[in-house]
């Protein structure tokens, strides 16, 4: 009988031990595959939203004003008058833009806002023409001008008025491509003190490879003249 309960006493620490030592085997195996899983890499997001858009413009060393302030503007027959042609240059190789935004303030002298009939006119070597003003995430339409904040990555637009299918462009991406891009800017208006206010970019930097944020990459101005062009 002592002889059983010896056994059955055995067998049980026999159990215990066994159990332990395959929990610790794993508990080390979860320990070395942590250790061999990289880092996750951080998403760099631009949310659509204005107090987003509102914190990135506040450093002015993330902003790019292609046009800096109040410029008149309209189209005349078949023409845009006083056309914007502004090209920018990427100054950076390891820290690329990983998102942002459009910022156009822009109006009429007879409505202020911008009617249905009046649009903005934005073409980044060509992966752009006539925006899309209902793609803004954020729309003020005031007494005095129109204020749309578009996602860079989102920006909606048809290409002339024989054209009018909507396209998508990829504009973060698009100043990542090249190291120069030729900015196209008028305004779609037959009303002679149309103007753009401003018309900026807001941004932010990343090193692709460790998808941290940063504040590497940089964006300027190189060139900016006036010119007219008969296509609307």
């Amino acid at each position: 009988m002592n002889d059983l309960k010896a056994n059955i006493t055995k067998g049980i620490f026999v159990v215990i031990g066994g159990l332990l030592f395959v929990a610790a085997g794993a508990w080390i195996t979860g320990q070395i595959r942590k250790e061999e899983v990289p880092p996750k890499k951080e998403i760099v997001s631009c949310p659509t939203d204005r107090l987003s858009y509102n914190l990135i413009s506040q450093n002015q060393n993330q902003v790019i004003k292609l046009i800096p302030e109040r410029k008149q503007m309209f189209a005349e027959n078949g023409e845009f008058i006083n056309l914007q042609v502004v090209i920018t240059k990427s100054e950076t190789k390891d820290s690329k833009i990983a998102c942002g935004y459009l910022f156009v303030r822009v109006g009429t002298q007879t409505y202020g806002a911008l009617q249905d009939w009046e649009n903005i006119y934005i073409n980044p070597n060509q992966f752009g023409g006539h925006i899309y003003s209902k793609s803004a995430f954020s729309i003020n339409e005031g007494k005095d001008f129109s204020e749309y904040i578009y996602s860079l990555d989102k920006i909606q637009y048809w290409r002339s008025r024989n054209e009018q299918n909507i396209l998508n462009a990829d504009w973060a991406s698009l100043l990542n491509v090249s190291p120069e891009i030729s900015f196209i800017i008028a305004l779609n208006t037959e009303d002679k003190a149309g103007f753009i206010d401003e018309l900026s970019i807001a941004y932010k930097c990343w090193n692709p490879t460790t998808g941290e944020e940063n504040t590497g990459c940089k964006l300027n101005i190189k060139d900016s003249s006036v010119q007219k062009t008969p296509e609307l």
